[in-house]
């Protein structure tokens, strides 16, 4: 046999390869949506990235301004400690406020 017809006479063998063929298509389809919505996920994590990374560097910029501002601090409270007689306060202001906070955490208790 040559193969098998239908009714119609047409051949199931190519009835099967337009069914599948039918099939292929709308997997086609279906896989063209998938890799269009993967893009648009890849687009937006793309984007994130560029914006997190703007962030990151103007953050940067701010620590380093601070970092600058915390520097000069640090240098006048050096210039202020050096001196004797500054000392004694800033011991006292630093036991002062060491007994206030004793304070406040055994009232908190």
């Amino acid at each position: 046999m040559l193969g098998a017809r239908d009714r119609k006479g047409f051949s199931r063998d190519k009835v099967d390869i337009e069914a599948m063929e039918q099939e292929n298509d709308r997997d086609l389809d279906h896989l063209a949506d998938r890799v269009a919505l993967l893009k648009n996920v890849t687009h937006g994590i793309n984007k994130e990235v560029d914006d997190q990374h703007k962030l990151l560097d103007n953050m940067d910029g701010s620590f380093m301004s601070v970092r600058g501002l915390m520097g000069a601090v640090t240098d006048k409270f050096r210039l202020v400690y050096n001196d004797k007689g500054n000392k004694r306060l800033i011991y006292g202001v630093i036991g002062v406020a060491t007994v206030l906070f004793l304070v406040w955490y055994l009232t908190r208790r």
